[in-house]
């Protein structure tokens, strides 16, 4: 981008660094796990063959859309974390660490996470369960969304503006189309 030097001369300078500061939010609710069952709990529960390949479908739409991702946050729970995971080796982005975050579990409120996902310059990547997710996005652009298991949502967060959108929400279905 050229812009006056703005010393009363007719050069022009090329800026060193990218003036987009957006925040890209990609939130993503985990694949298809295991049912519950007895003796089983919740949070142990893995990702079934369906649900890896919904994560990889995941995976490819956002290669597809260039959003990589430069930081990783999950809910705990194994089914996340195993969602984020099998979107990262997709993505060939295995060396990203998944950070683990209580706010992302099904019942918490996610407002501590809305100015941290703000502050960030890049492309996040958020995964985890519903009703924490819509609940996320609520707070995030004020808008109500129902993500379904291997849904995506796409946030984006200008700060110069200091204005937050809903950018995209696809379920599985759409995500088979593309």
């Amino acid at each position: 981008m050229n812009a006056p030097t703005g010393h009363g001369n007719d050069q022009a300078f090329m800026l060193p660094f990218n003036l987009t500061l957006m925040t890209t939010i990609v939130i993503v609710r985990h694949g298809e796990a295991e049912p519950e069952a007895p003796g089983v709990e919740d949070d142990k529960r893995a990702l079934v063959k369906k649900g890896q390949k919904q994560m990889r479908r995941v995976a490819s739409f956002l290669e597809e859309m260039g959003l990589e991702p430069d930081v990783v946050l999950s809910s705990p729970m194994l089914r996340a974390v195993q969602s984020a995971e099998t979107i990262l080796d997709e993505m060939g982005l295995e060396e990203l660490k998944v950070e683990t975050l209580d706010e992302l579990l099904p019942n918490s409120d996610p407002s501590p996470l809305v100015a941290k996902l703000k502050e960030h310059q890049g492309v996040a990547l958020v995964v985890g369960h519903m009703p924490s997710l819509s609940a996320l996005v609520k707070a995030l652009t004020g808008s109500e969304v129902d993500v379904k298991k291997g849904g995506v949502v796409v946030v984006e967060h200008d700060p110069l503006e200091n204005r937050t959108s809903l950018e995209l929400l696809l379920n599985q279905k759409v995500l088979k189309l593309i």
